[in-house]
């Protein structure tokens, strides 16, 4: 592991990797749950969708 706890075979660069800038994971280890009843999109682990209805 690196020293910004990022393991060194990422395939995306750590200088351009925003998601794990902002959230401190890469997009693949998200954990995702049911379905919203809305958009049909998956709810990630924060409750949010696509169309953000999932929260309410």
């Amino acid at each position: 592991m690196g020293g910004d706890g990022k393991g060194s075979g990422d395939p995306i660069p750590e200088e351009i990797d925003e998601h794990y800038r902002l959230f401190g994971k890469e997009p693949w280890e998200v954990d995702y749950g049911e379905k919203c009843a809305v958009c049909g999109s998956p709810v990630d682990e924060c409750g949010l969708c696509a169309c953000d209805s999932a929260s309410d």
